[in-house]
């Protein structure tokens, strides 16, 4: 009953500002809206150009408004059993952005959270049309959505981002409801892949913190 709270009322503070949200699980549909939107590429993550993706392993949410797709916002789901995260995220980055020289992720830090690892969401390709720009709080209301469609979807662990150091400074990770905000993570080959950086921020949710956010939220909606 939580998680239907919360997405209520995130879909009801966003139709009273006219805005439509909707979910689409066909990667290919999605990726060509987000071009529509003037979204220049996708990051190989959360690409259909780079996995098979199905409507059990992935899903995207848009905002709409006055007919226009205003917003996009994906996720992927991934169980990875008790595999090390920094030895999956350096085999799966070489893969994903091929380096001349052989390695592209030149190390993963070692300080991540106990026990991040197992059933793992992680959310990317957050978009706002350029001429959409301003409003933190519809985009809180869409990143509180995800979560709620996240855990209502999948059996996770963790739900977890990478975020450039601006945004996490400006305070964005916590407006999203990441509890977890690490710092300089990565360290990559030049030249460093377009969108990556040794700046990132690995910013995650472990499945006690979204219970216990939902939990909260769900009896002070007005919090959110």
């Amino acid at each position: 009953m939580d998680l239907i709270k919360v997405g209520g009322e995130c879909l009801g503070a966003l139709a009273e500002e006219g805005v439509e949200v909707e979910m689409i699980t066909d990667f290919v549909q999605a990726e060509q809206l987000t071009e529509e939107m003037g979204k220049p590429g996708l990051t190989p993550k959360l690409s259909s150009r780079y996995n098979d993706f199905t409507e059990e392993s992935g899903i995207w949410l848009f905002m709409r408004e006055e007919g226009e797709y205003v917003v996009s916002l994906a996720a992927r789901y991934d169980n990875i059993g008790r595999e090390s995260m920094r030895e999956y995220m350096m085999r799966t980055m070489d893969r994903h952005y091929p380096h001349e020289d052989g390695q592209t992720l030149l190390d993963f830090t070692h300080a991540l959270p106990p026990g991040f690892y197992g059933r793992m969401a992680y959310i990317g390709e957050l978009f706002v049309r350029p001429d959409r720009r301003g409003s933190r709080q519809r985009l809180r209301y869409l990143m509180m959505l995800m979560h709620s469609c996240i855990a209502a979807k999948w059996p996770v662990d963790w739900i977890y981002a990478m975020m450039r150091d601006r945004d996490v400074r400006a305070g964005f990770a916590t407006n999203y409801g990441f509890t977890i905000q690490l710092p300089g993570v990565a360290r990559w080959a030049q030249p460093t892949p377009e969108g990556r950086g040794d700046a990132e921020w690995l910013v995650a949710l472990p499945e006690g913190h979204l219970s216990h956010m939902m939990h909260h939220y769900a009896r002070s909606l007005e919090s959110l």
